[in-house]
């Protein structure tokens, strides 16, 4: 049995290489649209990794804690406990590497009133401390004007350019923060501004103030506590081990997920996380139609050559070969044919992205400049990034592709009669 196998591999490779013009042919098309889909996805997989590591930094980082109950009140109330925050703090230590942890950082985030000579609007204020966030924070590559927060700071604020145009405010004016404190009552705080911020997504810079993590905590009589504790790390593979891992090292400290929660990005920015998979899926779905029609072709190609072999099938099967062989012959030609054009499409595809445009693409012109999604922005020179879940995903289209285009003429290579075959010059 294994032996008339190997025949029949040997055969189909033959015939593969003796049709050698069809085969070009046909597979040029699929190794076009296999080094499309490569490209494509390696373009939208750059863009999903600049969107998740800006969301980070503007947000919550790659991992957040919270009180759970602060998930949906945004209340101090809510807050993380001085102790239970040192607890959280050793936690991501032991759990990340050191080459794994970029920084770690309390804030204190609540919504407010930011009030001046003109008018008040509602705001979102963050407690931030300069020291830890200066170096990963996304507001401080966005100040356009006057400077980001530094450590010495006490009453200086930065703010978004949206709320500096609509409270009239410019560097060095003031302006009065009002939100509920600890005990419950609205406090106020005078701050002065120091820098404007501009991020490209309007209810960011219409909405946000950021002021020194000491002074919000002074303000509000907080005390050392927290609202939460964002983690960012050098990379996204690991978050949700690295997330596991200080769930547990908390649950050994006595810190139960009653008192703090305990999310990895997705979890956190589920917005983010739904945009990003719906637009793979998007592009998936059309890639995929693409591909469709190059089956066609690929099956329009294979049938023709098995309906134009006629007698060349009535001989095999006269020589020995059952109905299965015959079919598996087929599907073997074809099954070569596309695995080989999947193989070169995918290093075209690879040689595209990592080679051509290794320094990313410019989609700038499509935009007229930063690029906004689900709340997030990135620059919009975008650098390809192969994923191994694309791969994955490429390879496995490809042998479906392969198999699904071959079943039909090889049912049709299984009907041949010797005796009718025998009959015709084809």
């Amino acid at each position: 049995m294994m032996e008339r196998w190997v025949v029949v591999a040997r055969i189909a490779v033959r015939n593969v290489r003796r049709q050698l013009r069809r085969s070009v042919l046909t597979s040029s098309a699929m190794v076009l649209g296999i080094a499309l889909l490569m490209f494509v996805r390696a373009l939208e997989g750059g863009a999903h990794l600049m969107y998740v590591d800006t969301a980070t930094r503007m947000g919550t980082g790659h991992i957040a804690m919270e009180h759970p109950d602060y998930i949906g009140s945004q209340d101090v109330e809510d807050r993380i406990a001085g102790a239970d925050l040192d607890r959280a703090v050793q936690a991501v230590r032991a759990s990340a590497g050191p080459d794994e942890l970029v920084a770690v950082f309390p804030r204190v985030n609540v919504g407010g009133l930011a009030q001046s000579a003109s008018s008040s609007i509602p705001v979102r204020i963050g407690g931030v401390d300069p020291t830890l966030e200066r170096d990963v924070s996304f507001f401080a590559d966005k100040v356009v004007e006057g400077r980001y927060l530094e450590p010495d700071d006490r009453l200086e604020a930065i703010i978004g350019a949206g709320v500096a145009e609509r409270l009239r405010l410019e560097l060095g004016s003031r302006l009065v923060l009002m939100a509920a404190g600890s005990g419950g009552e609205l406090e106020s705080q005078l701050v002065l501004v120091t820098g404007i911020f501009r991020t490209g997504v309007p209810e960011v810079d219409r909405g946000v103030v950021q002021l020194p993590l000491a002074t919000a905590r002074e303000w509000l009589e907080l005390g050392d506590d927290a609202t939460s504790v964002s983690v960012i790390l050098s990379a996204d593979r690991r978050t949700e081990a690295i997330a596991s891992a200080i769930r547990q090292r908390l649950d050994q400290a006595g810190v139960a997920p009653e008192g703090l929660a305990v999310r990895p990005w997705w979890e956190a920015m589920p917005d983010l996380h739904a945009g990003l998979r719906a637009d793979a899926v998007q592009t998936y779905i059309m890639l995929l139609i693409l591909l469709a029609i190059v089956a066609l072709a690929v099956v329009n190609s294979i049938l023709m050559a098995v309906l134009n072999r006629t007698r060349e099938f009535g001989v095999l099967r006269a020589l020995g070969l059952n109905r299965r062989s015959v079919g598996g012959m087929v599907m073997a030609e074809g099954l070569i044919l596309t695995l080989a054009s999947g193989l070169a499409g995918m290093l075209l595809g690879l040689a595209i992205s990592v080679g051509l445009f290794r320094d990313g693409v410019d989609i700038s012109f499509l935009f007229g400049g930063d690029v906004a999604f689900a709340g997030a922005v990135v620059d919009p020179v975008i650098p390809p990034a192969i994923l191994a879940s694309d791969v994955i995903a490429i390879i496995s289209i490809v042998v479906a592709m392969g198999i699904l285009a071959t079943l039909y003429p090889a049912w049709q290579a299984t009907r041949i009669e010797p005796a009718e075959a025998m009959k015709t010059d084809e």
